[in-house]
């Protein structure tokens, strides 16, 4: 689970685990969930670029059919773990919905996405490199991740703007993208931190992105 300010945010994928304690599966599922398993572990150890399906077949113990019978590619997945990790990101986006600048509530919600990027680091920064921008379907996915975070914090932009709670300047979807480049950029730094450095470095991202949106803070 990850920890959101005093709550706890269970944290959904698809694993082997998980899903032995689902009870009975199919050969199919269990055999998807070996493969995305592997994948996650092998990514500690070498980038995706380096990556192969001989490695990903060699760690299972599959044949190189088995394993396109239930992925194309390695970049399918890589979009599947990805889809993974972006639905324990949405349910960390407690702030997006509020009125103002709303400091704590920010802060819970980047403590959520930063326990994600701890979890997760060696998949997201395929995002932020643009890993294989000639396979269009993982970049179209990627885009489609990253647009679901950055037009929800534009349409907070202009609705405090409309309500009088932040100043205007910057169109609202450029500054929501400075904002989530920002943030990706120092939650992959902080991924691998000491805890006192993670709160730290979320305590001065948390202000950045105020003073950004709202100016100068009393």
């Amino acid at each position: 689970m990850a920890q959101q300010g005093g709550r706890k945010v269970k944290q959904t994928r698809v694993t082997t685990e998980n899903l032995r304690r689902r009870g009975a599966v199919s050969k199919g599922d269990q055999r998807e969930a070996e493969i995305l398993d592997a994948t996650r572990r092998l990514l500690t150890k070498k980038p995706m670029a380096n990556l192969t399906v001989d490695d990903i077949t060699t760690a299972t113990g599959l044949s190189r059919t088995s394993f396109y019978f239930y992925f194309p590619s390695k970049h399918a997945v890589l979009a599947r773990l990805m889809e993974d990790v972006s639905d324990g990101y949405a349910k960390t986006h407690v702030w997006l919905p509020s009125t103002g600048p709303q400091r704590e509530l920010l802060r819970t919600q980047l403590a959520g996405t930063a326990a994600i990027w701890h979890d997760n680091s060696t998949i997201l920064v395929c995002s932020l490199e643009g890993y294989d921008n000639n396979y269009p379907p993982l970049t179209e996915f990627i885009a489609t991740i990253q647009n679901r975070f950055t037009s929800a914090l534009a349409a907070k932009i202009e609705r405090d703007r409309a309500a009088g709670l932040a100043p205007e300047g910057i169109d609202s979807a450029t500054l929501a993208a400075l904002v989530t480049l920002m943030r990706d950029g120092r939650l992959s730094q902080l991924s691998a931190a000491p805890p006192d450095e993670v709160n730290r470095g979320l305590d001065d991202l948390a202000e950045a992105v105020l003073r950004l949106i709202y100016g100068r803070l009393d």
